[in-house]
């Protein structure tokens, strides 16, 4: 095999995984889960010192695992991936809204929270819906 030969395997390779085939809005939300979970990772260690229940414990440590595994499905381009991330997002929708209606009485800051969480989950569907972001996932 030729130098030349092998330097345009190595072009080929790059191109295949630049990050610029990569849509700046999956980049972002794939930084997000991955902060997310690495935030979530602190909090489980903060509430293990200070002798939490289990409960949230566990809440965050399977979070923190979630989030990892959507990050690498977004960051890859991997169909599961995106599923997986409008799933969550809808769940958090939910959440949201049952923030709304539950936490009116209890915190006058829950439901600025709850509606800037269904807004935000919102448009994460919406944008993981353009065609030119399905199309990143079918490679």
């Amino acid at each position: 095999m030729s130098s030349r030969d092998l330097g345009v395997k190595a072009i080929t390779a790059a191109r295949r995984f630049h990050p610029m085939d990569r849509p700046f809005g999956i980049t972002l939300l794939a930084s997000f889960f991955f902060v997310q979970s690495v935030i979530n990772i602190i909090v489980v260690y903060t509430y293990y010192v200070s002798g939490a229940p289990l409960f949230p414990i566990a809440y965050y440590v399977a979070d923190s695992i979630a989030g990892f595994a959507l990050a690498y499905g977004l960051w890859k381009g991997l169909m599961w991936g995106k599923l997986g991330t409008m799933i969550v997002s809808g769940v958090e929708i939910l959440i949201g809204v049952l923030g709304t209606v539950v936490a009116v009485d209890v915190q006058p800051t829950s439901p600025l929270q709850a509606l800037t969480k269904l807004m935000v989950y919102a448009i994460v569907i919406y944008f993981l819906t353009r065609p030119e972001i399905s199309e990143y996932f079918k490679k």
